[in-house]
């Protein structure tokens, strides 16, 4: 379909159809309901008045077919107004932006930049262009599965395919016509970016979008580039189907082994049931990791009138790979000024995330305290855990290869961009917080965008290498890198035989303090020792120095950092 096909449906021409089907179902109730009442009629009896009540409870029969088949197109209309209504919004939408930015899109959905003086950056103007394309081209998508979606109720009704489902009054055929005249919702982009996700879910109205979380939450809940709300409330629909899986799948399991010998009688033998003992394992361990989600979703749960407080499920895969993988947010990232994305390392799992999450929350606290100090108490926050990759189990052979970075990474960059289109800010402050092993993931990320970067600031601490010595390796402007470790944080020992780059303390990025300080705000605050210590708080309560650091670089304060 072309953009002026778009342009030229006619909404109010929907509506009064709309009232015309609403005034026929009426009048076929009200036949039906007259046919009966005349069928009732005192002393009518004989043959005459067995022919006729025949003859009504025919009529009635066909009217109450008709009835649902009104039903049907009258539900068709009303969400095809609906809409088109919101289709032609957006186009007109994009079409005002493409304007005041030098750009034209022509019928066919093509997006060029128009010749004009004083033109701005090329390569942003660039990126915009392909946003809007994206867009355009997303508005054309669905008004395509509008139009595929009329023809064929139309169609249903025309061969008289819409069923009654044993209706025997006007109203409960109406209804359950309508069940069979809805548009449906399309389903996303395969292999989607961010920029492309978010177009699809723009492109949709609210029914369709609520049709989705609802009945398809698959399709978003791990989607990079939809609202995190509806990413969250997706995921949560997805846990009870994704329990039932795996149970399923461990019954199967335990049955197959369920005569397989314990291995005791010979016990350095070949274990033809290795395999099956081990995705069993996987399973089990699996099943405990959803109910850690749930009951970390519990424990920290979203409060409408703050939307800043509480936990949001921004990923759930229990399919891609051996062990579960979930991100968790603290905060709202959409709406949010600051959003921090914190990428953990070796022997990190989901049921590491609960204490993740509780370190978010301390970043986010300190985050919001500095910015009240600083004046900006307006400025908002959330801080997200990710663990959407596998990191090494342990300090093994694993932790000394880049594979599993090299698998992580994609995924992150892909995550950072969908922060970024998915904001209802202009241009929302992303700060990356590598740690161990995640550190080196974060780097990676960082350097699959380019001059495209989402992410504004990075920290990476206890880091074993990060394949860059400044921030150009990485994408970032000078003055955005900063690099944190503890002089007994074993880390030191662990560089991968060169295979993560040089030492991350002794590139250009920044080097901060993890040692005992008293901040600008008077807060005396403990060092931090060994690997872990970092994010975490103190006897005290409060952030240690590195925690700290982290939390005014956030902020978007790094004036305040203790160096």
């Amino acid at each position: 379909m072309l953009l002026p096909d778009i342009r030229w449906w006619n909404e109010l021409a929907l509506e009064m159809l709309e009232t015309s089907l609403s005034r026929r179902l009426t009048t076929v109730g009200d036949v039906v309901d007259q046919l009966a009442d005349i069928g009732k009629l005192p002393g009518w009896q004989g043959d005459a008045a067995v022919a006729a009540r025949r003859s009504f409870a025919v009529t009635a029969d066909q009217l109450i077919d008709e009835a649902a088949t009104l039903g049907a197109v009258r539900e068709l209309t009303t969400q095809t107004r609906e809409a088109v209504t919101h289709l032609k919004q957006t186009l007109a939408a994009l079409e005002q932006t493409a304007a005041a930015n030098g750009l034209e899109i022509w019928d066919a959905g093509h997006v060029t930049i128009a010749e004009r003086p004083n033109a701005p950056d090329p390569a942003q103007v660039e990126s915009l262009r392909l946003e809007l394309q994206d867009a355009v081209h997303a508005v054309m998508k669905q008004a395509d599965d509008i139009d595929a979606d009329a023809a064929a109720v139309l169609n249903r009704a025309a061969d008289g395919a819409i069923d009654d489902k044993g209706a025997t009054d006007v109203t409960a055929a109406s209804a359950a016509g309508a069940t069979q005249g809805g548009l449906t919702a399309p389903a996303p982009p395969e292999n989607g970016t961010p920029q492309q996700n978010k177009e699809y879910w723009d492109a949709m109205d609210e029914r369709q979008r609520r049709e989705v979380i609802a009945q398809h939450p698959e399709w978003i809940g791990n989607r990079d580039g939809i609202p995190s709300a509806a990413r969250h409330e997706a995921n949560v629909n997805r846990i009870d189907d994704e329990r039932t899986r795996l149970t399923r799948e461990r019954d199967v399991l335990q049955e197959q082994l369920k005569d397989a010998p314990d291995g005791s009688r010979y016990p350095n033998a070949p274990d033809p049931y290795a395999g099956d003992k081990q995705k069993l394992a996987q399973v089990e361990a699996k099943l405990k990791d959803l109910d850690t989600v749930e009951s970390l979703l519990k424990d920290h749960p979203l409060d409408p009138a703050n939307p800043d407080k509480g936990a949001r499920l921004l990923l759930l895969d229990m399919q891609s790979g051996d062990k579960a993988m979930a991100a968790i947010a603290v905060g709202d990232p959409d709406n949010a000024d600051h959003v921090s994305v914190a990428v953990p390392g070796v022997s990190t799992t989901v049921q590491s995330l609960d204490g993740m999450t509780r370190e978010a929350e301390a970043v986010q606290r300190e985050a919001e305290k500095q910015l009240r100090l600083a004046g900006r108490p307006d400025e908002r926050v959330a801080s997200i855990a990710w663990l959407g990759y596998e990191p090494p189990p342990d300090l093994g052979l694993d932790a000394v290869s880049s594979e599993r970075a090299k698998d992580g990474a994609p995924k992150l960059a892909n995550f950072f961009d969908g922060l970024d289109v998915a904001s209802n800010k202009p241009d929302p402050h992303i700060t990356a917080l590598g740690h161990s092993y995640g550190s080196y993931t974060t780097a990676l990320a960082l350097q699959e965008h380019g001059r495209t970067q989402p992410v504004d600031d990075v920290v990476f601490y206890g880091s074993p290498g990060i394949n860059a010595n400044d921030e150009p390796d990485l994408g970032l402007p000078q003055g955005h890198g900063y690099v944190m470790r503890a002089p007994d944080d074993p880390i030191s020992l662990a560089d991968g035989f060169g295979r993560f780059g040089p030492d991350p303390v002794t590139t250009k990025l920044e080097q901060l303090s993890v040692g005992e300080a008293t901040t600008t705000d008077g807060v005396r605050r403990e060092d931090s020792n060994g690997h872990a210590e970092y994010p975490r708080p103190s006897g005290n309560g409060e952030l240690r120095t590195g925690g700290y650091n982290m939390a005014v670089v956030v902020a978007g304060l790094p004036e305040l950092v203790v160096r």
